[in-house]
């Protein structure tokens, strides 16, 4: 590919992207402006309850992408972050791309939790990948007080989670590498949380480095917004860009 060829389809998807946007974007991030080290304390992210475990860790060793950095997770790190206002009603998705370096290994599990507003292992919508799914090789998903294994985990490779969750009926649907493998799957703790106001991320337990968190983005709707897609789409030609 010349470079006009290359210049004018960067146009072209960027153009796309701007006219495609429309969705409200609650937060979003891909931790490359973050410093290395503590995730705690950058961009709202803190540890605390229910974990109260260390940070989780910023490194640029570790990517989704051809450059930038991902959150690391080690065993016995914890970090959570808060939304404000939180999310009381309507459909609304999050997008985040994870890596699981040693499933199988002890109790590794990472996992992606969101509740309301008290922080607590009871939270709503909970997937665990790895050990706590009911296969240390497979991602998990809370149907209720039931977790259920409903894919593989690739080790040592960026896999996509999609959950668009449904905050009136207090049920959600998670794509794991674009295929659907929980359908309409009812919150874990509905009495204490009917709104989404902060999401945790990491382990509290494990063994040794468990993996990585990267291109986090949290939005309204059922769907990722076309221009993220288009940013995705242009990662492996122009290597600057990774979408935020």
């Amino acid at each position: 590919m010349n470079k006009l060829t290359l210049l004018m389809t960067i146009f072209v998807l960027c153009v796309g992207s701007v006219a495609t946007w429309g969705q409200v974007i609650h937060y979003e991030q891909n931790f490359d402006n973050l410093k290395d080290g503590d995730a705690d304390k950058q961009d709202d992210w803190a540890v605390g309850a229910p974990a109260n475990q260390p940070s989780t860790k910023i490194t640029s060793k570790v990517k989704h992408g051809p450059v930038g950095k991902s959150m690391e997770v080690n065993a016995n790190q914890e970090v959570i972050r808060n939304f404000d206002p939180k999310i009381e009603k309507g459909t609304h998705f999050l997008s985040i791309w994870f890596r699981f370096e040693n499933p199988g290994v002890g109790n590794n599990t990472l996992h992606i939790y969101m509740g309301e507003e008290v922080r607590e292992w009871s939270a709503g919508p909970v997937l665990r990948i790895g050990a706590q799914s009911g296969d240390p090789n497979q991602v998990g998903v809370h149907d209720g007080n039931t977790v259920k294994p409903v894919g593989d985990i690739k080790k040592g490779q960026w896999q996509h989670i999609l959950a668009v969750i449904n905050v009136d009926k207090q049920t959600y649907t998670v794509s794991l590498d674009d295929e659907v493998v929980a359908k309409n799957f009812s919150w874990r703790n509905p009495a204490n949380h009917s709104a989404l106001g902060w999401l945790m991320l990491g382990f509290d337990g494990g063994v040794g480095l468990i993996g990585y968190y990267d291109d986090i983005v949290f939005g309204e709707g059922d769907e990722l917004p076309k221009a993220v897609e288009a940013a995705g789409k242009l990662a492996t030609t122009w290597g600057a860009m990774k979408f935020r």
